[in-house]
């Protein structure tokens, strides 16, 4: 008798369970999938389109336009904090650049005898190495923005570029893929620069490459585009004149950041600023805390952003909500006609196509940028993504003391 009810209760079980296969759908389920299809759809070309363009820019574009035959003689400005030991493992690669006339001017900050004395031993090989320091007790100044004003008033020639005593150069060939972009009508020159990802070993690991690359893509994308707002001043090159032109960091003052963002666009334009990807040029960043290094440079660039062109943060954020209302859209449409397997096909057909075309775009942005590839980990980090980004607003709210050089 216990047996027969079993079989009973699993036989209306089975009843219950079946799916059925029908057209037959109210408005409102028609709504949710043909929304969660159009949403779904423009945020993957989207997407797409952003990593067609760096492809096509890195591909084609940046080997068929126009460079200098006569390399021009720059400065190069080393901002080095603490840094004598990563000054000891670089400053010889920076010195032996295949470059035909160039200086180099480290600023250094901390450690000063040590630093000093390391690089007595390199002023008698060429190039010309000049040596200064930061004073000691400055308050209420950036120390780095301090530091680029005395490298670049102390500079010999008309074309500045910046880096710090943490970047490897890729090769001797770096001077000499960034300089050739130096036309008569460029005044601005966007370097690349990332950090050693094969060193960082803890959690969240993949998290900081997808959230590096993107944000590379987001404003790199954007000076390809003619919509320059974002530089890294770890790799940075423009015309002395444009320093001087616009009082320096005269307007900013007040802020310890910005200097490769707010400060690029008071002299960043759509017509005098190229991008230089080529491996060459690329720095390698070497960071004693990648997890503490990452999550500082996060919070500052954050703070800084409110200060640049709105339109990439607009648009990013409009995708995000896209993405986010697709899967919405989707989900609700299935449970709403449950248990139809048509609209539940539907819905993991358009998500499963969507991922597939988002997890192609990252990693071939990885590849460009030189980063490890991310597969499977790219739809629940790409969905966290904005969860994680609101964290970091909340951050920099509890720190927001420490992006002013002066507080009221």
């Amino acid at each position: 008798m216990s047996l027969q009810s079993k079989d009973g209760l699993f036989a209306k079980k089975v009843v219950t369970l079946r799916m059925i296969f029908t057209l037959n759908l109210s408005p409102l389920v028609w709504a949710l999938l043909g929304g969660g299809f159009l949403l779904a759809a423009v945020y993957a070309i989207w997407h797409w389109s952003k990593t067609r363009r760096l492809q096509r820019f890195v591909g084609t574009d940046e080997i068929q336009r126009d460079y200098v035959d006569e390399l021009p003689p720059v400065s190069v400005i080393v901002d080095a904090c603490n840094e004598t030991d990563q000054l000891v493992r670089f400053m010889p690669l920076v010195l032996h650049q295949d470059y035909p006339e160039y200086e180099v001017i480290v600023i250094a900050d901390g450690a000063a005898e040590a630093t000093s004395d390391m690089l007595s031993e390199m002023k008698a090989q060429p190039p010309t190495l000049h040596i200064t320091f930061t004073p000691h007790g400055t308050r209420s100044l950036s120390r780095k923005k301090l530091a680029l004003m005395i490298g670049i008033k102390a500079s010999h020639h008309d074309i500045v570029l910046t880096t710090n005593a943490n970047c490897r150069p890729a090769s001797d060939q770096w001077l000499r893929t960034m300089m050739r972009n130096f036309t008569p009508d460029t005044d601005v020159v966007l370097g690349y620069s990332h950090y050693r990802y094969h060193r960082d070993k803890r959690w969240a690991r993949r998290w900081r490459i997808l959230d590096t690359v993107a944000t590379a893509v987001q404003w790199l994308d954007s000076a390809i585009a003619k919509r320059p707002f974002r530089g890294v001043s770890d790799n940075l090159a423009y015309r002395k004149h444009l320093f001087f032109d616009v009082g320096g960091f005269a307007k900013t003052m007040n802020l310890s950041w910005g200097e490769d963002d707010v400060f690029l666009c008071q002299i960043a334009r759509p017509d005098n600023t190229r991008v230089e990807l080529a491996p060459e040029s690329q720095l390698s960043v070497y960071y004693e805390n990648i997890f503490r290094a990452h999550r500082l440079l996060r919070t500052r660039r954050d703070f800084t952003t409110r200060r640049v062109p709105r339109r990439a943060f607009i648009e990013h954020a409009a995708m995000s909500w896209a993405m986010w209302l697709a899967h919405g859209a989707l989900i609700a449409a299935s449970v709403l006609a449950w248990p139809n397997a048509v609209v539940l096909i539907a819905a993991v057909v358009v998500l499963a196509a969507l991922w597939i075309a988002v997890t192609w775009a990252v990693r071939r942005d990885c590849q460009l940028l030189q980063a490890p590839p991310l597969r499977l980990t790219v739809p629940p980090l790409t969905l966290a993504r904005p969860l994680i980004n609101a964290n970091y607003s909340l951050r920099e709210l509890r720190h927001k003391k420490s992006n002013f050089t002066t507080y009221i």
